[in-house]
């Protein structure tokens, strides 16, 4: 006999329960072939047939109706681990100090909020909203979401979530009106927002510098916020990143110019805090937060190809 999945226990008592594939595929949420596909996988791991498949519906066999006791036992086992977990999340408790620049933190923090709300509604954050990197080892906050390099600081820990790559893009009032470029040949033709060049170094200010008509430029904004809110207004074309950006669905996506990754997006705290309960659960609803976020970015970017 293979490994056994227990999440094919939850498909053999829906359908011994109901009777019928169909009706248990209504009761799980997931398609009637997925049902029959994962009860005839498990027969076939434990070698056994359990059910009598017949044109009025599935009827367990001898040797299911022996099984589908100890199953049950295993999905209130799990139901009772489920809700273990819920009432230990519950008890964690305390303030964490979270650092983030203001664009990270109107984009993701009213989500990150909500779901410590519903699963550790104990715990509350002290949010620290500033460009300035915070020194977490001298516990100026607890955790930080950053657009920046691979972190080499000693004693810090946390997870690469994307590369900060930049496109261009315009609001859906302006496409509407103005059409979207598709090159950088197209661009004489538009308004465009161009970053201000006292952000050293950053590709997309190099990009700009080489690339932008001089005079189809509206506005130099100093800020990626002020860039945004620009882009956003309908007053023309502008770069910004592209993470920040999936999750704007007033946003059309012009075109990749090819400027190298700006930085990398990271989720980071101190080695001395990362098994810290109220620590450790933040970072793992704002790594699910942004894990989700990033796959539906990339989902809607494919939709937005065909």
């Amino acid at each position: 006999m293979g490994q056994l999945n227990y999440d094919d226990l939850r498909f053999l008592l829906a359908v011994a329960e109901t009777g019928s594939t169909l009706s248990a595929a209504r009761n799980l949420k997931v398609s009637q072939s997925t049902v029959s596909r994962r009860i005839a996988g498990l027969e076939q791991g434990l070698g056994v047939e359990l059910f009598d498949k017949r044109r009025t519906g599935y009827d367990l066999t001898d040797i299911g109706r022996t099984l589908i006791g100890p199953a049950a036992d295993v999905r209130n086992a799990m139901e009772a681990f489920s809700n273990a977990i819920d009432a230990v999340s519950r008890e964690i408790a305390g303030s964490v100090r979270f650092t983030t620049n203001d664009v990270f933190a109107a984009r993701f923090l009213p989500m990150l909020i909500s779901r410590l709300k519903a699963t550790h509604p104990n715990i509350s954050l002290h949010v620290v909203t500033t460009d300035s990197r915070l020194d977490l080892a001298r516990g100026e906050a607890d955790i930080a979401l950053r657009a920046a390099a691979r972190p080499t600081d000693a004693g810090l820990v946390g997870v690469r979530i994307a590369d900060d790559i930049w496109s261009l893009y315009c609001s859906r009032d302006y496409a509407d009106s103005h059409g979207v470029p598709r090159d950088v040949g197209e661009l004489h033709r538009h308004s465009l927002i161009a970053l201000d060049p006292h952000i050293k170094d950053h590709p997309a200010v190099l990009w700009v510098r080489e690339n932008y008509p001089e005079r189809a430029i509206v506005v130099r904004q100093s800020s990626v916020s002020a860039t945004l809110s620009s882009i956003r207004s309908g007053l023309g074309i502008g770069l910004f990143s592209e993470f920040l950006a999936a999750g704007d669905e007033d946003l059309i996506h012009c075109f990749r110019p090819g400027i190298p990754p700006a930085a990398e997006i990271w989720l980071i705290t101190h080695e001395r805090l990362r098994y810290t309960p109220r620590v450790r659960a933040v970072m793992d609803v704002a790594k699910a937060l942004l894990s989700e976020y990033v796959a539906e970015g990339r989902r809607r970017a494919e939709r937005e190809m065909v």
